[in-house]
């Protein structure tokens, strides 16, 4: 039995009030369980309980045993002074606050549904990646698909909070942070890391400098990527690599670490050459590019947006050791979804809560018409009930992955709190 369980019954109310009593005897009658504090202190704040008809105001504690308020320290805390009933699973000795007054202590375990403590049980000791796969049918569809928004939502807050950071260090230029953010996501699955350090490497001050020659930008690129450190005899590769090196040596200039960009398992038109060869193609034939991002509306906008292809270079290569047969190199529409569901969305998103607009709508109409990602995650939950029609629905998949089910976190989990108050209201009615 733990802790954070024993919250989970209080604050929902998941047991029988009927004729409780303190260990001293006394009659209990809760008015309000209080507000679960999250934070340093007691566990429920202006909670209102009678004790033997008294009403009391106050805060509630909540342990396993009666003994960890000594393993705890709170005896000695003036923050426990105003406890007005200690909440334990088993009581296995009495305990006083600061004033040497007894704090009553209510057993919760002879109260608790046992349906509750069965099925949860059941959950935490199920090992597979959905604890909650042979019960999730049973939730009803209103309630998945009002939780898909509440997780999408709760997303996009962790990705403004990453934003915040970003335009902190950037002297809020979205600019700057429109550029990390983009290029991350032009690595990849495989580069996604190695591309967002590669951001960090490379100036955007600098880049700019140079926006107006894409053979610039391409030095830039490949060559803080390391892909110009080595003898080659192929003519624009040693272009380049002279260009690099003397731009190197004018903003002293930092190489990424060796093989940190990787090819295997990528499909040529993914491979980082062309990405990033497509990605100074983008930054060369546009400006204002944030404000223009920020225009789009559908994922037809962005389509034609990014009718962007690698130079003529890359129509016969794919990376720079081999001549290959002539393909114009361009932005696929499956890469432009990644970046709509990735970049434009949430900075859609973070762009307008930073300036205090609430147009959820448009977020909305713009991530459901996208289609979904499809990964090995997304096809796990498929197959019980919780399937991705759209955008907004993987990207929540996505999301109740991360951040409840890999992480046991089931008792935050409103598909899991459904599952366990269905069997509560059924124990409840036999009662």
């Amino acid at each position: 039995m733990k802790e954070d369980f024993l919250h989970y019954i209080w604050n929902n109310g998941f047991f029988s009030t009927d004729k409780l009593k303190t260990n001293q005897n006394q009659e209990v009658k809760i008015i309000s369980r209080g507000f679960h504090n999250t934070n340093a202190g007691p566990d429920f704040l202006e909670a209102k309980i009678k004790i033997d008809e008294i009403l009391w105001v106050g805060n509630v504690e909540i342990h396993k045993n009666s003994s960890d308020w000594y393993a705890h320290g709170h005896e000695k805390d003036k923050a426990y002074d105003n406890i007005i009933l200690h909440v334990v699973y088993e009581d296995n000795m009495p305990i006083y606050n600061l004033n040497n007054a007894q704090v009553p202590t209510l057993v919760l375990s002879k109260y608790i549904y046992q349906n509750v403590v069965k099925n949860y049980t059941k959950l935490i000791k199920n090992k597979s990646i959905l604890r909650c796969q042979n019960d999730i049918k049973n939730v009803d569809k209103f309630t998945i698909i009002n939780y898909k928004y509440k997780l999408y939502f709760e997303r996009l807050e962790q990705k403004y909070t990453i934003v915040k950071s970003m335009l902190n260090h950037s002297n809020n230029d979205w600019e700057q942070v429109l550029f990390e953010t983009l290029l991350k996501y032009f690595g990849g699955v495989v580069n996604k890391d190695a591309f967002e350090l590669l951001a960090k490497y490379i100036s955007y001050d600098i880049l700019k400098k140079h926006k107006n020659s894409v053979f610039q930008l391409e030095a830039l690129l490949f060559g803080i990527s390391g892909f110009l450190q080595e003898e080659n005899n192929d003519t624009y590769y040693r272009s380049l690599q002279k260009e690099f090196n003397f731009l190197k040596a004018k903003y002293k200039l930092e190489i990424l670490p060796n093989n940190i960009i990787k090819f295997h398992r990528l499909r040529p038109l993914n491979f980082p050459t062309i990405r990033l060869a497509q990605f100074a193609q983008l930054y060369h034939q546009t400006d204002h590019l944030f404000e223009k991002l920020m225009q789009i509306k559908k994922p037809k906008d962005a389509y034609q947006f990014f009718e962007i292809k690698a130079g003529d270079y890359w129509n016969t290569h794919y990376n720079f050791s081999k001549q290959t047969k002539n393909r114009v190199k361009k932005i696929g529409t499956n890469f432009i979804d990644i970046i709509l569901i990735n970049v434009i969305v949430p900075l859609k998103f973070a762009y307008q809560k930073h300036h205090g607009v609430n147009n959820n709508e448009e977020i909305i109409n713009l991530i459901e018409s996208i289609k979904p990602e499809k990964n090995s995650i997304i096809n796990i939950f498929s197959k019980i009930n919780l399937v991705a029609e759209n955008a907004l629905d993987s990207q929540a998949i996505i999301q109740l992955n991360e951040n409840y089910c890999r992480q046991n976190k089931c008792l935050q989990c409103e598909i899991a709190h459904n599952i366990l108050k269905k069997e509560i209201n059924n124990e409840a009615r036999k009662n």
